[in-house]
């Protein structure tokens, strides 16, 4: 048995696969299968898969999925059909360095966990900025990505951790239950995947439009069906409020900007009553601040702390209704 199974989603990604796949068999160790989920790719990623799969087929494995079910849906069937210890996600316009799995399988084997965590490269055109994973629970967390990270794969299966069925935010979703029901963790100085900025990708074609509030409320609704916030600690609970407040905000801010004044407004007040319906005591919440918490980024303590700061001189309104004008033209998304 492989002791890692990497699973890697595929859906019209010829240009780049080659390049991820060549990545993932010069790895330097060769205790690992990877399983390749085709979701019904239009393009010509099937018969690359093929080539690759007559060149290692003690490595790969190809799963054919009859309908289009997404990257989430994909992933969540490939964790069922993986025979490794442990699971790593590679996504097929991204790729890793030689020593990737190795890296993240010695310290997994170091002192066994849940998950270990490392950072990642951006990709974005050539131009490279390597991004460390802060030691905390915002790298779960606000970190809300499936790669660059090793998970048991017992742990999962043993939670029914999987991802939504939606086409967008489950990553979110993904990282709400794990961090609802991980018990240990590490997180290593260490980037090994290229983050590839893909601009024809979901992630690259998210604008207002896609209403990513909705989406972000969806997730939460999903986890909160499916956990009890009430069997954690407060500290966990206060956590989790607090990435809700960082997604919202992020979704308003940095997916809503130039929309208009008048989607913005039904925007704000979608946030707002979910806000207030959801969690009623988020005011109070300890880790809301500039300054703090510990391990965050400062994007995300400053989209937070600024929005509660308005928010508390009745001036959060004004700050979204400005941010909705940049870039906007009358006559054109707001009409």
């Amino acid at each position: 048995m492989p002791k890692v199974s990497c699973i890697v989603p595929v859906y019209n990604v010829e240009k780049y696969l080659r390049r991820c796949m060549d990545s993932l068999f010069a790895q330097t160790i060769d205790d690992y299968e990877i399983i390749c989920v085709n979701d019904c790719s239009p393009d010509g990623s099937l018969a690359i898969l093929e080539e690759y799969r007559q060149k290692h087929p003690d490595k790969l494995r190809i799963l054919q999925n009859e309908v289009n079910m997404g990257q989430g849906r994909s992933r969540a069937r490939a964790i069922l059909e993986a025979q490794g210890e442990y699971i790593c996600f590679v996504d097929s316009d991204d790729h890793v360095k030689p020593d990737y799995m190795e890296t993240y399988l010695r310290e997994m084997e170091k002192e066994p966990c849940d998950c270990v965590i490392g950072g990642y490269i951006r990709d974005m055109e050539g131009s490279l900025r390597a991004y460390p994973a802060s030691d905390s629970d915002w790298s779960i967390l606000t970190y809300t990505v499936a790669w660059g990270k090793l998970f048991r794969r017992s742990f999962l299966v043993e939670h029914e951790i999987d991802f939504s069925d939606k086409r967008q935010g489950e990553d979110v979703y993904f990282s709400l239950r794990v961090y609802y029901h991980i018990g240990s963790y590490r997180v290593i100085p260490y980037e090994g995947y290229y983050y590839y900025l893909n601009k024809n990708s979901t992630t690259g074609r998210m604008n207002y439009k896609l209403q990513f509030e909705r989406t972000v409320a969806d997730m939460f609704d999903l986890m909160m069906d499916k956990c009890d916030l009430d069997r954690i600690s407060q500290e966990k609970r206060d956590h989790i409020e607090y990435d809700y407040l960082a997604h919202m905000i992020n979704a308003l801010i940095t997916y809503g900007h130039g929309c208009g004044p008048r989607i913005m407004s039904e925007k704000y007040r979608f946030f707002v009553e979910d806000r207030n319906r959801r969690f009623p005591q988020y005011g109070h919440n300890p880790y809301v601040g500039i300054a703090k918490p510990a391990g965050q980024s400062l994007k995300i303590r400053l989209g937070v702390g600024v929005t509660m700061l308005l928010r508390r001189i009745r001036l959060e309104k004004l700050m979204f209704m400005a941010i909705s004008l940049l870039g906007y033209k009358k006559g054109g998304r707001d009409e």
